[in-house]
């Protein structure tokens, strides 16, 4: 299995967008939710519509049971504003169409559904290392780019203890030995 890599390039998610966008409206915003906050796939498919329209997400991580709060920026909002305009504040943001039996009501999104998702679109692209953390990792990169390489910053939002881990899992790590290797030279 290949590790899965951030979308380094801006037109390819533009395009991605665009494809989403016209062929399904829930997975443009999930793709869109997960490249503006950075929220694993996991937290992400638990929030609710009011969780968006609050300005604000506030989450505790499943993962690491660590409470974290994101802006919901206003290219988010615009984004999925027709998505989730007929929508209920209680209703699952990324509900599945499948029902819990006993209990007959809407569950959410499953993890391994978004998963096919994003391999589907992704491939269409020549993306071949993608998961459940692309959009994850690419919410990272971009903003390591934009934020004048604050990892400090990112291993906060992430939760990684090392800027090691954090370089790595955003593929700053690979970037640089890619660039590196590329600079050898040698002359017979």
């Amino acid at each position: 299995m290949n590790a899965v890599e951030p979308i380094r390039d801006v037109l390819v998610i533009e395009s991605i967008l665009k494809d989403l966008k016209e062929t399904n409206p829930k997975y443009h915003a999930l793709f869109l939710v997960g490249i503006h906050t950075g929220l694993r796939i996991s937290d992400i498919l638990r929030l609710r519509v009011k969780d968006i329209r609050a300005g604000e997400i506030r989450i505790r991580q499943q993962k690491n049971k660590k409470w974290v709060t994101l802006p919901v920026l206003p290219d988010l909002r615009r984004g999925i504003a027709e998505y989730i305009s007929d929508k209920d504040d209680n209703d699952w943001l990324f509900g599945s169409r499948q029902r819990k039996l006993k209990l007959k009501v809407k569950r959410e999104l499953d993890r391994s559904t978004v998963y096919k998702m994003l391999n589907k679109v992704c491939r269409k692209y020549g993306l071949t290392s993608v998961g459940c953390h692309t959009t994850r990792k690419t919410f990272g990169y971009h903003l390591y780019m934009a934020s004048e390489k604050n990892i400090g910053l990112l291993m906060e939002i992430f939760g990684h203890s090392d800027p090691s881990i954090t370089l790595r899992y955003i593929g700053i790590t690979q970037d640089t030995i890619n660039k590196a290797v590329l600079k050898l030279r040698y002359t017979s």
